[in-house]
């Protein structure tokens, strides 16, 4: 959010500059948006990258079961997956009386965005044991991670994004 909310002024700035204002939060949304595609995309890779790798990469005696996969998975995203389906009904049936206070909603849900941010990754951290996860060997699993990383996902986010935005200009002001 925070590299949207930059391009946003970068863009907006820039437009300025040329005579054309476009309308203020449209990027910073829609950059929300391919947010949470590419967090519900992670965790798919997450699941597939955790099969491959216990199965094919650290084999033991003992295969991984979906099942197993499963309970590791990062149920977050599938909150992801729910919130976008009825962010979408709601914003394809909301009367545009109730939409144009939208924006205001937003800012009040900021705040609580923030925090359950910071709390995520507080939670995290304090979960983590990284002794143990060094003792595991996290070395080969971070090489995986960064090889998938730069090797496909940021590929296919960027693919995807110019497939949904190429040629897309924000909405002018009004």
């Amino acid at each position: 959010m925070a590299g949207g909310g930059i391009t946003e002024s970068l863009i907006l700035a820039k437009s300025a500059a040329e005579g054309v204002t476009y309308q203020p939060g449209w990027i910073l949304g829609t950059t929300a948006t391919v947010k949470v595609f590419i967090d519900v995309f992670i965790g798919i890779w997450a699941f597939v990258l955790g099969y491959i790798w216990t199965n094919h990469i650290n084999v033991t005696s003992d295969k991984a079961k979906i099942a197993e996969i499963w309970q590791r998975f990062p149920k977050f995203i599938l909150g992801f997956v729910v919130t976008f389906v009825v962010g979408l009904y709601l914003a394809l049936g909301t009367p545009a009386d109730i939409a144009s206070k939208v924006p205001a909603a937003i800012g009040e849900a900021n705040t609580f965005r923030v925090i359950f941010f910071i709390l995520t990754f507080f939670s995290i951290g304090v979960l983590s044991n990284f002794k143990k996860l060094w003792q595991e060997g996290i070395g080969k699993l971070a090489a995986v991670y960064v090889i998938s990383l730069f090797g496909f996902v940021i590929w296919v986010g960027l693919l995807i994004s110019w497939l949904f935005f190429s040629g897309i200009k924000p909405p002018l002001a009004g």
